[in-house]
């Protein structure tokens, strides 16, 4: 249906209920098809009953300005269905309004046929008077959000489409995917979490109190890590002094050793000095005089030759010895 052309006179979207009806009234709408100038009501409807919906019968009453009733719609009837639990049906099925002061109207469901043959009947008129409301399980639960989600990961459930904080009345239960449930079920009729654990499991105290003791935990274990860092620290500070103590104990015996190579040096050229010095004393004094001494006799004697040579007569060929 192209809405293009439709002008809303009124809407409301809220979902309306009450105690023991299989259907709910999830919106309703007035308007005016501004290519006819109709005027219409339309509305959606949910079926909340175990059961597959054949045919509704309901009324609408129609409301001016002043929310004077003006005119009454009756016995109109959805034949035909084929709806099932869970499921919302009505909304693009245009009922005409005669009188174009409406400015608002009512629905009232008077009798459900079901596949089952089974027939419900609103015998006291009774009017969609109950919210029905759910607030956004994120808004409700803040920062325990994570234990519910870290609960449904362990449970082996499907948290995703757990996004509204579940209601639990007397004679009904909404779960939190939305679907509503009856007080006697034990299982949701749409995703089939069970009540009790989601009662139990979204509860605020609950969560509250898993929340303080998870972060007991993550701060005891934090704590430990800082004791373990702590102590590795000390440890690497210990092991590098006594790396320190060791290399300043090899730097210490390198600078002895090197006192004892010089030492050793030292003692060395000092001795090799009184060696040298004790060889020239005695050079000195005991080699080179003696020595100076003979040279100076070879010298003597040489002379003594030489004069003799001397002496010898010029001419002489014969040498008498």
């Amino acid at each position: 249906m192209a809405e293009d052309n439709i002008k809303l006179v009124e809407i409301k979207n809220d979902y309306m209920w009450f105690k023991d009806s299989p259907i709910i009234i999830c919106a309703f709408r007035v308007a005016v098809d501004m290519n006819t100038g109709d005027m219409f009501t339309s509305a959606k409807f949910l079926n909340v009953a175990p059961f597959t919906l054949r045919e509704m019968t309901f009324d609408i009453i129609c409301y001016d300005q002043m929310r004077q009733p003006i005119c009454y719609l009756t016995d109109i009837t959805y034949r035909d269905l084929d709806v099932k639990r869970n499921t919302d049906f009505g909304y693009h099925r245009k009922i005409e309004i005669t009188d174009l002061d409406t400015r608002n109207v009512e629905y009232i469901v008077k009798s459900v046929v079901y596949d089952n043959g089974q027939v419900w009947r609103n015998s006291g008129n009774r009017r969609f008077d109950t919210k029905i409301d759910q607030k956004s399980i994120y808004t409700v639960q803040g920062d325990t959000n994570k234990q519910f989600r870290d609960i449904c990961a362990r449970s082996g459930i499907d948290g995703l489409n757990l996004v509204l904080q579940p209601v639990f009345e007397e004679d009904h239960w909404l779960c939190a995917c939305g679907a509503f449930n009856w007080a006697d079920e034990t299982q949701c009729s749409q995703c089939s979490v069970n009540r009790d654990w989601l009662k139990k499991n979204t509860d605020p105290e609950f969560l509250r109190l898993r929340k303080e003791q998870q972060d007991t935990e993550i701060q005891r274990i934090r704590e430990q890590v800082q004791e373990r860092e702590r102590t590795a620290s000390a440890d690497n500070e210990a092991r590098r002094m006594q790396y320190e103590h060791r290399n300043e104990l090899v730097r210490q015996e390198q600078k002895k050793q090197k006192r004892r190579k010089m030492t050793r040096g030292t003692i060395l050229a000092l001795s090799i000095l009184l060696a040298v010095a004790l060889l020239i004393f005695i050079l000195m004094t005991f080699v080179f005089p003696d020595f100076l001494a003979d040279d100076k006799e070879q010298k003597e004697q040489l002379s003594k030759v030489s004069l003799t040579v001397e002496d010898i007569p010029a001419g002489g060929n014969d040498i008498i010895i």
